[in-house]
């Protein structure tokens, strides 16, 4: 009785508990999903945040250095269009000095009568639009092509002619135009000052081309009411679009642009915009500083899309993945939690069981889910009134199954970590953190790559040994240090280091704190850097590209002209004498021709390497245009410059060209001036020293020639410039015209062999005999193009008189030059297996002169052409002293004897005996013999006596451009003579 009391007090007890009111039941399971997925969803919101920041960042800074890249491009476009313009403003008045010779002509007048002429030529090849030309007074002396020259031009001439020095204006109202005015130099005076100008359209174009990036020019207009209701008109803006490298696109994106953002604003701030669908960004560079109704601005655009798209992808797709990680991680959680929390419910639905001492129901209630394998913390509960010590194991279990969840929970959090280190890895740059002391705390792949290790270890580092040297580190130091203690935010700069293969490279920095308070161990600061190495060294290129030639690696002639200049005014300054080399190379010419061009470059670049080995580091040197050279020796009097000219002289020697089958010895004509005994600037010492080299070729290469003011030698070389401007215009014009001059057979009295010559057309029609113009084609190179020429015409010539049955033999005069052509032979090879003619109807006649200059060459030229079938003649025998020696050595065909030896044949007994002697001579060894100058019966009869086989002068008949075929008078006179 007194057991059955306290039985029904609990259970009195707990029926009283149920009775009393339940708080809403809210499951474990549940607590902990939405715990966790709050937990996973803000860090995953985090992190895509994170990203998409991060990537804004990298994308602002990215624009802002395309800006400035391309910002310099558009200046560097603009200055090389100035140099271009400044080159054609300097040649133009020496072209049409040289149209127009007479002096007495105003200079005014030439260029008017050059720019009428050669407009065509200005426009389509030069690409000048307009152009005027301003006394050294000011005073416009005409224009051409040129609208109304306001106020901003006569400023810019006037300081051109005050200064003396090139200057440029851009000039933009409907249309932008590129002016620059140059000052004159006429006949070694300042003469006023030469303005061209032209459309910057191909700055443009080029531009475009080159950063594949609209541009457009917008301008203020002088009247814009008159064109506020223009297309093309930005009322908003009060500018007009005066170009723009594709209006059609660009102008509606302008005009909405302008209506939402004003001007101020892009110009200090940028702008990027959207339209129709696409984004745009807007860079402003102005062209000038001149703030008058006239001055433009350039303006960029930029197509962003795609980087913009790249974006937004990018964010969607980490957005995408913290969805699918988020439902992947609840599907996880609700399967590990769904079946033990159904469990601890069948058990809190048995534990009241307890207090009714149904024990047994319990265990049987229990059992039905009892674990034979293994049991948890729901098993210990279910057997906790069986025996104690199922409980302290159930407790273990427990705990074994809560290390299994956090080891779980820890490969979730190492999965999100691979997940941002495979991000950090593979992008191409360098990535990482600093602690507050500058250690370097972690570092990607990109990073350890570049220093040269497979893994960074944690603080094995530090930021400043990525510095080249410690004088760039101690000078970051403060902005550095400021970074790590929250002072700073954000900074950039660009640093130079050492990568892990030695190369020295250019890193741009860009550095973020990431704390507010430095803890120790904890990163301070993330530092991005990228290698922009690539980009430096083009630029370095195009400024190096300014001021060389990129064939020769030498100085060109822009940099040259500014550092001679600079060299006199410091010898004018100090009283120093300075002296100029100005030299081109013999031949290369020929060697262009007769070889290729590539052959010319080769031999160009090892003359300029064998110029830099002999030249001081004080020296000037620089190529100036073709095989011209120029060196300038500061400081040196003329005995040092004329042994500095030997030095190279002897140097050029030692190189040789081959060129099929043979060398080429490379020699140089120099000429030499002095400051200031031959001229007080760079202009005159340059025409100067161009005189003395032409002397130095006159007399024959390969030597040097010191300047002489004689004004007879300036003449000179203005003539043998002229000609060589003849010889060239004839040669491409068909200029020149073959004359025949028929030679006797004396015996027979027939005439079937004819000498040709040569002449030239000149433009007003008058006929240029071989004396004026071969001695210059000799000297200057072109006597090859001669002989080609004359031997392709005496082919043809001679294949069209066999199509008629004709067969006469023709002599063709060869200069002496000809032994160093090596494309003599193989064209005539071809001419003779192309024309069918026979070669023995072929005489090649070389002067005794010039095969005595060098017997071998022209002993195995005349074997050569033997080979072929054609026959040879030696022009002018007799006047060599060793003329009988070279009769038997060398091996001819014909001997031509010197008419000096034949006008005063019938008076003079001397020269009887010497004809009579060459002529038995020549007839015992085989050869024919044909008298020149026959000029009178008397010595055609004479000739006759003595045994000479041919005769050929003005009585026998004068050069002819036709041969006679059907009417030869002459054939019939002479053979009645003969007869009588």
């Amino acid at each position: 009785m007194s057991r059955s009391m306290p039985q029904q007090n609990l259970n009195g007890i707990i029926e009283e508990h149920q009775a009393e009111k339940q708080p809403y039941f809210l499951s474990l399971k549940w607590k902990v999903m939405l715990l966790f997925s709050l937990v996973v969803l803000i860090m995953n919101a985090g992190l895509a945040g994170m990203g998409y920041l991060q990537q804004l960042k990298l994308f602002d800074t990215y624009q802002q250095q395309i800006h400035q890249q391309q910002n310099r491009q558009v200046k560097s476009l603009l200055d090389t269009s100035f140099y271009r313009l400044e080159q054609i403003a300097l040649m133009i008045p020496s072209l049409a000095e040289a149209a127009s010779q007479d002096s007495s002509i105003p200079l005014s007048k030439k260029l008017q009568t050059f720019f009428l002429h050669s407009a065509v030529t200005l426009e389509m090849e030069w690409g000048l639009e307009e152009a005027a030309y301003y006394s050294n007074e000011n005073i416009l002396e005409f224009n051409w092509q040129t609208g109304s020259l306001d106020a901003p031009f006569i400023e810019l001439v006037n300081s051109v002619n005050r200064l003396e020095t090139p200057l440029t204006m851009l000039q933009c109202n409907i249309r932008c135009s590129q002016y620059v005015a140059t000052p004159l130099l006429y006949k070694g005076k300042h003469a006023g000052v030469i303005l061209v100008g032209r459309s910057i359209a191909d700055v443009i174009i080029e531009f475009n081309e080159l950063a594949k990036t609209d541009i457009a020019v917008i301008s203020h207009i002088d009247q814009a009411s008159r064109f506020d209701h223009h297309s093309r008109f930005l009322g908003n803006w009060q500018r007009y679009i005066s170009a723009s490298s594709n209006l059609k696109r660009l102008l509606p994106l302008f005009q909405d642009t302008a209506e939402q953002v004003d001007l101020n604003t892009l110009i200090n701030e940028g702008h990027t915009a959207s339209f129709n669908g696409k984004e745009y960004t807007f860079n402003l560079v102005p062209a000038s500083s001149d703030a008058s109704v006239i001055s433009a601005d350039f303006i960029l655009v930029s197509n962003i899309t795609p980087v913009v798209q790249q974006i937004r992808q990018a964010t969607t797709q980490s957005v995408l993945i913290g969805i699918l990680g988020f439902i992947l991680s609840e599907l996880m959680l609700a399967a590990v939690l769904w079946n033990p929390m159904k469990r601890l419910l069948m058990i809190s639905d048995s534990l009241p069981l307890l207090a009714k001492n149904a024990f047994e129901q319990v265990r049987q209630k229990l059992s039905l889910k009892h674990h034979d394998w293994y049991q948890d913390e729901i098993d210990v509960a279910s057997d906790s009134a069986i025996e104690l010590t199922y409980t302290l194991e159930s407790l273990n279990e427990e705990i074994a199954h809560n290390t299994n969840s956090l080891i779980k929970r820890s490969e979730e959090l190492a999965r999100e970590r691979d997940f941002l280190s495979t991000i950090m890895n593979s992008a191409q740059v360098i990535i990482l953190t600093q602690d507050m002391d500058g250690a370097i705390l972690t570092m990607n792949t990109e990073g350890c790559k570049f220093i040269g290790i497979n893994d960074y270890r944690r603080g094995s580092g530090y930021f400043s040994d990525l510095y080249m040297n410690a004088e760039v580190a101690n000078e970051m130091l403060p902005v550095m240090n400021g970074l790590r203690q929250g002072m700073i935010h954000v900074y950039q700069h660009d640093a130079s280091a050492f990568s892990s293969d030695g190369q020295n490279k250019t890193i741009s920095w860009v550095h973020s704190n990431l704390v507010e308070k430095p803890i120790a161990g904890i990163p301070a600061v993330l530092s991005i850097g990228l290698d922009i190495t690539d980009r430096e060294l083009a630029e370095q290129r195009l400024a190096w590209l300014a001021n060389h030639d990129p064939l020769t690696e030498l100085n060109n002639r822009r940099y040259f002209q500014t550092e001679f200049e600079k060299i006199i005014t410091l010898a004018e300054r100090y009283n120093h004498s300075s002296a100029l080399l100005f030299f081109d190379l013999d031949q290369f010419k020929y060697i262009n021709d007769s070889s290729g061009h590539h052959t010319g470059d080769a031999m160009l670049q090892i003359v300029a390497r064998k110029l830099r080995e002999i030249t001081r580091s004080t020296d000037l040197i620089a190529r100036l245009g073709g095989d011209e050279f120029a060196i300038v020796i500061p400081e040196a009097d003329i005995p040092a410059a004329t042994r500095y000219a030997d030095k190279i002289l002897s140097e050029l020697k030692k190189i040789t060209i081959p060129l099929k089958g043979h060398s080429h010895r490379v020699s140089a004509s120099i000429g030499i001036v002095a400051y200031p005994n031959h001229g007080s600037n760079a202009n005159e010492l340059l025409s100067n020293a161009d005189l003395a080299m032409y002397q130095a070729k006159e007399s024959g290469r390969d030597q040097w020639h010191l300047f002489s003011s004689s004004e007879q030698a300036r003449e000179q070389m203005s003539a043998r410039a002229t000609w060589k401007d003849k010889i060239e215009r004839a040669l491409s014009e068909n200029g020149f015209i073959l004359y025949f001059q028929p030679i006797l057979e004396i015996s027979s009295g027939i005439i079937s062999h004819y000498e040709v010559l040569i002449r030239m057309v000149e433009k007003d029609g008058s006929i240029a005999m071989p004396g004026e113009f071969i001695p210059v084609a000799e000297r200057t190179g072109l006597i090859h193009q001669i002989n080609r020429y004359v031997l392709r015409a005496s082919v043809a010539k001679l294949a069209s008189l066999n199509q008629q049955d004709i067969d006469i033999t023709l002599s063709i005069n060869l200069s002496g030059r000809v032994i160093d052509d090596p494309e003599l032979l193989p064209q005539l090879t071809h001419l003779v297996n192309s024309s069918g003619i026979d070669p023995t109807r072929l005489v090649f006649e070389l002067t005794e002169t010039a095969a005595l200059a060098d017997v071998n060459a022209a002993e195995r030229l005349m074997k050569e052409l033997q080979a072929i079938g054609c026959r040879f003649a030696l022009d002018d025998f007799g006047v060599g002293f060793s003329s009988f020696y070279y009769l038997r050595e060398l091996p001819l065909d014909i001997v031509k004897i010197d008419g000096s030896f034949i006008r005063q044949l019938p008076t003079n007994s001397m020269d009887q005996v010497f004809v009579k002697a060459l002529t038995e001579m020549a007839t015992a060894l085989g050869k024919d013999t044909v008298a020149e100058f026959v000029e009178d019966e008397a010595t055609l009869t004479l000739l006759k006596e003595i045994g000479v086989i041919y005769a050929q002068g003005y009585y026998i008949g004068r050069p002819s451009p036709e041969i006679p075929i059907k009417n030869l008078p002459i054939q019939k006179r002479q053979a009645e003579t003969l007869q009588s």
